[in-house]
């Protein structure tokens, strides 16, 4: 009888574990969400947002973790994401293309960024904002896709287990 109780013991022990070390295994394989929404006009902060999402790719590519990526563009933060102005309600300025740390401008680090991060890096545009300010899709950096409402983009990714991360 207590070679029996001793013998159930040890199963219910062993059981525990295994479903421990399985609990552990999934949550590692969880794929690790992500949104930054860029809607300030600041070069400075877009700068420094850029430096971020830099270090975010770097860690999960070391660390062999799957992620997503997704920035959303929408109000003022919408002009980092063209590639012409004329007859919009924006202005290109010298800083889209030239400047910041790297020289490159913040274009340039969007595509070295785009590049680094591949698809798991998504940037959206707001339909809403190219519509008030006369935007068309022929004039928006290649490797972007139009959501009809970034703020809902945003809500959606969200609601689908994605960290926010603002700016400040």
């Amino acid at each position: 009888m207590k070679i029996k109780n001793i013998l159930l013991a040890v199963i219910a022990a062993l059981m525990m574990t295994v479903v421990s070390v399985s609990a552990k295994d999934n949550s590692s394989d969880e794929v690790v969400k992500i949104v930054y929404p860029l809607d300030f006009p600041d070069v400075k902060r877009v700068h420094f947002m850029l430096n971020t999402l830099n270090n975010v790719v770097k860690y999960y590519q070391k660390s062999f973790k799957e992620y997503e990526l997704n920035l959303v563009l929408y109000g003022p933060g919408l002009q980092y994401g063209m590639k012409s102005f004329k007859g919009t309600g924006f202005v290109g300025k010298p800083y889209l293309k030239h400047g910041g740390p790297t020289g490159k401008g913040v274009q340039g680090r969007l595509r070295d960024l785009q590049q680094l991060a591949g698809d798991n890096l998504k940037i959206y545009i707001c339909g809403n904002t190219m519509k008030k300010k006369h935007v068309k899709k022929e004039q928006l950096l290649s490797g972007t896709e139009v959501t009809t409402a970034g703020v809902i983009k945003i809500i959606d990714l969200q609601r689908e287990g994605a960290a926010v991360i603002k700016i400040k």
